[in-house]
């Protein structure tokens, strides 16, 4: 038969393991997140403005073919978990697709078309 302080430690055993499960879970959550940003904006130091930056361009030069929620339209495909590389949308941004997409390299940088590839990265 177990005694008093055999239970008070086994009880005091199960309360610190579950205690750590959960802050192992809580910490994986966080570091997924912060994962997600990363993919998203293509750097480490990127915050949620770049993509917000970008979602602004889309919406000026992209919504009318691609849709207000990227989710395609008459002309165009829909955008959204794209298996393309960002270097990729890059190339396809800045040199267009013949007879179906313009170039948008005249009308935005390096740094604007990095900022649309990591708003297009966040609908993955």
């Amino acid at each position: 038969m177990l005694t008093s302080l055999e239970i008070k430690g086994a009880a005091a055993a199960v309360a610190s393991s579950a205690l750590l499960l959960a802050a192992t879970f809580a910490a994986g959550a966080i570091y997924g997140d912060r994962q997600r940003l990363v993919r998203a904006t293509g750097e480490p130091g990127a915050s949620a403005a770049i993509a917000t930056q970008g979602r602004g361009f889309f919406f000026q030069s992209c919504a009318h073919c691609h849709g207000q929620d990227a989710d395609g339209g008459e002309d165009a495909p829909s955008l959204h978990k794209l298996q393309i590389s960002g270097a990729h949308m890059t190339l396809v941004i800045q040199s267009g697709i013949k007879d179906e997409m313009p170039s948008f390299s005249k009308r935005y940088d390096g740094q604007e078309t990095a900022a649309i590839v990591a708003y297009l990265k966040t609908l993955q």
